[in-house]
C-alpha cells in the first residue's frame, strides 16, 4: 500500500513539474531571420551575424554559409595556400611547406596577442598623471 502511495505522488509530481515547464513564457523569436534586435534587448536575444571575413563568400546574402558556399570558400582559401606556400609548384603542400605555413601562423597569433595584452594593459593601468604639474600649467 504505501509502495503504490509513493509512485502515485512521485508520478503526481513529475506530471505537475512538466505541466509547470511548459507553461514557462519563451521570449519570441523575430519576424525574419536576420532583423536587428529591438533596442534594450539582451545579447542573446539577437540574432548571429556573419563575420565580414565571411561575408564574400554568401552568394545568396542569407547570412548563413550553404554548403556549397563552403565549399567555394575552402577551395578559395586552398588555392591561396598554395600560390603562397608552395615553392615547388607541385600542386600540394610538403611537409617542409606546411612547416613554414605553421610558422608563420604561429608568429601572427603570438604578435596578434601581445597586441591585445598590451592594449588591455594600456587600458587597466592608465598613465599617471601629476597633479603639481598639471595645476602649474
Amino acid at each position: 500500500m504505501k509502495t503504490l502511495l509513493v509512485i502515485t505522488l512521485g508520478l503526481s509530481l513529475t506530471g505537475l513539474t512538466a505541466t509547470a515547464a511548459d507553461n514557462v513564457i519563451k521570449p519570441a523569436a523575430p519576424a525574419t531571420p536576420n532583423a536587428p534586435a529591438a533596442p534594450g534587448a539582451p545579447a542573446a536575444a539577437t540574432p548571429a551575424r556573419l563575420p565580414d571575413q565571411y561575408k564574400k563568400y554568401d552568394a545568396n546574402g542569407n547570412g548563413k554559409l550553404d554548403p556549397e558556399e563552403i565549399a567555394s570558400m575552402r577551395k578559395e582559401r586552398e588555392a591561396e595556400l598554395l600560390k603562397t606556400y608552395d615553392k615547388n609548384s607541385n600542386g600540394k603542400l610538403d611537409d617542409d611547406e606546411k612547416q613554414a605555413y605553421r610558422a608563420e601562423m604561429t608568429k601572427k597569433r603570438e604578435e596578434a596577442i601581445a597586441k591585445r595584452k598590451a592594449e588591455q594593459e594600456k587600458v587597466l593601468k592608465p598613465e599617471k598623471v601629476d597633479i603639481k604639474k598639471e595645476e602649474k600649467k
